[in-house]
């Protein structure tokens, strides 16, 4: 039944709309604030950016102020060659640049030692020396810095990054007299970036040329005037802190030190500290996107309910009719375009119906007709030949041999007349391919043997009856009665595989060269009625496809002088127990 006044789908889309257009201002409202928040954080990675840099510029003059002190030291060293003259010249720069400089050695040409403070080189290891003439050799950079290791000697005790910076001392002649070596304290490098600090607080770390962590440092803009220093596992090397901190959304910039050693500045900033001054901003818009996404929602409902909801009836319908319930009829709710479609697709459904009824009728004709036919092309053929062997048996064989050979005709002309079903078992089958080979085998003075085998479990399995009378036909006129050689012999299995029943039919006979053998396997292929010349094989072979499918038939496999196989692959089919009574009141009432 139609109910409800038809308004069209259009109008209704229309109307639905008009609430979703007023909700656009905040939307809009909405998109403004997003991007004033994000131009802000912007601004926050670029600051980060230019502190990284200013930090990277004070660590490199640093470092110029501990070259000129060196060269200030070397020429001491190069001109006055008295060692108190030197010895002071360091404990003044030391005193100095004590925050920097750590301590100062000089080694002459012969080895002597003369540095400040002179506790330290007490302690001074081969390793350091070793390190000092690796730098200091011929053909090395003129100002070299060795990778960071830690020291006693630092400002805090063994837990301070050093690094050893040295050079040739040469005279006035160009002549290298010895070498000069600077320990450096990198922890100073690190605190001067206290002075850049924001609005938020910042981490500087240090890598050296091998992306190894030197030292870190954390500054509060609470309290920027006390750095803490602090390592984490998860910084040790540089691909590592930059995972870090992208996993965990910090903002950072990196620097690059131009000039040797070629370390990296890296600078991490908490902004989200500064980002709490725009919660009252970003709450309102949370709330107004709730606001919007709550009206979408009921939109989508209203939507949902007046349009999708006949679309998701029609489509369960279509389902079910998809599972091969044609008889479903598809409910009609409304007067719109919705419910003519479902009128529509219920006519069609009946027109369908009837189609598909009428098409199985005609289908089931055809395909009876054409089984008839290939039978009743088949019985005339055998009858023909197994009379000719009568004929000649009555001329020139024996009374008994006559009389037995009569029996089987009856057999056969009794099996073969049956038309109670198309079905029989196995045995019945294998039955009358007996009967069949007997005559053949006195009609030619029993030049051949043949072996029908047992079926076993197969006996009561159904087959296409007079399927298999053709096959051992053609292998004894074709290739056992040209045989001169040898006996010849025929065999008869059948044998289950899966679900399929394989009836294989063996001789010895002379065989077929391959292109017949394909020429024959490829009628087989052939639409139609069968050819003239192996009209038996390919009604055998048309039958089986008719009645069990095109995975079903006859292959046929030969070889010239051995002899020719031909497998029958059948559907394994049970006897119902109807069919049983049927065939049996049949057999009493003949």
């Amino acid at each position: 039944m139609i109910i409800g006044k038809k308004i069209s789908s259009r109008m209704k889309l229309i109307l639905l709309l008009i609430i979703p257009s007023t909700l656009l201002v905040a939307v809009v409202i909405y998109v403004a604030q997003h991007q004033t928040v994000r131009y802000l954080r912007q601004t926050q990675v670029e600051a980060l950016s230019g502190m990284s840099r200013q930090v990277a510029y004070l660590i490199e003059k640093q470092m110029d102020d501990v070259v000129l002190n060196m060269l200030e030291i070397e020429q001491t060293a190069s001109k006055d060659k008295a060692p108190d003259k030197l010895l002071e010249s360091m404990n003044t720069l030391i005193r100095i640049r004590s925050d920097l400089i750590r301590g100062i050695v000089y080694i002459d040409q012969r080895g002597s030692i003369t540095g400040y403070p002179e506790h330290f080189w007490g302690y001074f290891s081969e390793q350091e020396q070793k390190l000092i003439q690796e730098q200091s050799k011929e053909g090395s950079p003129t100002i070299a810095w060795s990778d960071p290791f830690r020291s006693s000697i630092g400002r805090l005790n063994v837990f301070s990054p050093v690094s050893i910076i040295s050079k040739n001392v040469y005279d006035e002649n160009g002549v290298s007299i010895g070498k000069l070596a600077f320990v450096v304290d990198l922890t100073y490098f690190l605190q001067g970036s206290a002075a850049f600090t924001g609005n938020y607080d910042t981490q500087t770390l240090l890598f050296d040329r091998n992306n190894q962590l030197i030292d870190t440092l954390t500054i509060s803009r609470d309290n920027p005037n006390q750095p803490t220093s602090y390592k984490d596992k998860h910084i040790q090397t540089l691909p590592e802190a930059l995972k870090y901190f992208s996993g965990n959304s910090k903002y950072y910039a990196t620097t690059k030190l131009s000039d040797h050693p070629n370390w990296k500045i890296v600078i991490v900033g908490d902004v989200q500290k500064l980002e709490q001054q725009f919660d009252p901003v970003i709450h309102l818009a949370i709330l107004v996107c709730t606001i919007g996404i709550a009206g979408l929602a009921l939109i989508y409902i209203i939507v949902s309910w007046w349009f999708t909801r006949p679309i998701l009836v029609i489509s369960r319908g279509i389902r079910t009719v998809a599972k091969g319930d044609l008889d479903y009829t598809f409910p009609i709710i409304r007067k719109d375009e919705f419910g003519e479609l479902a009128l529509e697709i219920n006519r069609m459904m009946r027109t369908i119906k009837q189609l598909i009824v009428d098409l199985t009728a005609t289908e089931e004709k055809k395909r009876q007709a054409d089984f008839q036919v290939l039978l009743s092309q088949i019985n005339p053929h055998f009858l023909y030949n197994t009379l000719n062997t009568i004929d000649i048996l009555i001329d020139f064989g024996e009374k008994r041999e006559l009389h037995q050979v009569m029996s089987a005709l009856t057999r056969l002309l009794k099996y073969g007349l049956d038309r109670a079903t198309d079905l029989r078992p196995l045995h019945d089958e294998l039955h009358n391919i007996k009967d069949y080979l007997y005559i053949l085998s006195i009609r030619y003075g029993n030049r051949f043997t043949f072996n029908v085998v047992d079926p076993g479990e197969l006996t009561n399995s159904m087959v296409l009856k007079l399927i298999l009378q053709p096959i051992v036909e053609n292998a004894v006129f074709h290739g056992l009665h040209p045989l001169t050689d040898r006996a010849g012999r025929l065999m008869v299995t059948a044998v289950a595989e899966g679900n399929d029943i394989r009836i294989v039919v063996e001789d010895n006979g002379v065989g077929m060269a391959k292109n017949k053998v394909l020429g024959l396997q490829a009628t087989f292929e052939l639409e139609g009625m069968p050819q003239e010349n192996n009209i038996g094989l390919q009604n055998v072979n048309r039958r089986i496809q008719l009645y069990y499918g095109l995975n079903y038939g006859l292959q046929i496999d030969s070889e010239e002088g051995v002899g020719t196989t031909v497998t029958v692959r059948l559907k394994i089919q049970k006897e119902k127990e109807e069919e049983q009574h049927a065939r049996s009141d049949h057999t009493d009432g003949r």
